[in-house]
Parts: structure tokens; C-alpha cells; sequence
């Protein structure tokens, strides 16, 4: 098992904010079964003001790059 630690900053606009973590709130199964089958086993999400953190536990077959790949064919 892997974990990874990110940070982001969104833009620091208490209504962008809002509507992001509105988004969050709702996200879709098709996501979140895409997510699953790229080998991400828990993720974690917090925020302090306009900074991100996300917390990943994967398995030995997650990659970045194969995840981005996988994106983009379905976007």
C-alpha cells in the first residue's frame, strides 16, 4: 500500500468556495466507482479556508499518470 499527502490552494473567493464544496457534497457514483478501480482504497479531504488537503491510501496498481490517462478518455 502507498500513501500520498496533496495540498491545494483554491482561489480565495468565499463563494467559489461555497460552490465547490457544494459540488463535493454531490459527487456521482461514476466518480467515485472510477476512483475505486484506479486503485485508490480511502481518500480523505479537509479544508482550512482556501487550502486543501488531501490524505490517499492506494494499492500497488494507482498511478498518477495512468489515472490522468483515464480521465482524459472519458472526459
Amino acid at each position: 500500500m502507498k500513501k500520498y499527502c496533496l495540498a491545494l490552494d483554491l482561489i480565495d473567493d468565499p463563494i467559489l468556495i461555497k460552490e465547490y464544496t457544494e459540488w463535493h457534497e454531490r459527487v456521482w457514483p461514476e466518480v467515485l466507482e472510477n476512483i475505486k478501480l484506479s486503485g485508490v482504497l480511502k481518500m480523505e479531504i479537509y479544508r482550512y479556508k482556501n487550502r486543501l488537503f488531501m490524505i490517499m491510501e492506494t494499492s500497488e496498481l494507482f498511478s498518477f499518470e495512468k489515472t490522468e490517462e483515464k480521465d482524459q478518455e472519458s472526459e
